[in-house]
């Protein structure tokens, strides 16, 4: 039988008692089936920043400083026209996100005050993100694909 989050191990508990409490542990297999869950559930926010990304140019301004350089979040929206104090912040949570999807790199740099900053950098599939004549452009498939129009042909 899994095991489930919390769940008593004993029906035979008395209410105070400080005996077998549960167990906190859930299986593995159960643990996999609530992440795959929640990643479907979740599906549709990895386009709409994609999308932002590719609005944004984040992949041009990167490659337009270097394409092996490291930017951090706050370097990122210092480049962008606008004047949100939560800028830095919000862009690198889109930041994770492209990482995450393999379109960034990440690195960590430990800073004077013992802080850590996320520093960033375009790979090898974010490239194909960067307008270059020689490389071809996959942000123009993707910014038709992730249109009002095409997404709401899904809603009934």
């Amino acid at each position: 039988m899994p095991l489930r989050p919390w769940k008593n191990q004993s029906s035979n508990m008395k209410m105070g008692s400080t005996k077998n409490q549960g167990t906190p542990f859930v299986s593995e297999e159960d643990d996999d089936a609530c992440l795959y869950a929640m990643l479907l559930s979740s599906s549709h926010v990895f386009p709409m920043v994609l999308r932002a990304a590719i609005e944004l140019n984040l992949f041009e301004i990167i490659a337009r400083v270097s394409p092996d350089a490291y930017m951090s979040h706050s370097k990122f929206a210092s480049q962008l026209p606008t004047q949100n104090p939560d800028a830095p912040y919000m862009l690198d949570r889109m930041l994770r996100l492209l990482a995450s999807y393999s379109l960034l790199t990440c690195s960590i740099r430990s800073c004077e005050d013992g802080s850590v900053e996320r520093l960033y950098r375009v790979s090898q599939a974010g490239k194909l993100y960067v307008q270059n004549e020689d490389e071809g452009f996959m942000g123009s498939i993707s910014l038709f694909a992730f249109q009002r129009a095409m997404l709401e042909v899904w809603y009934v």
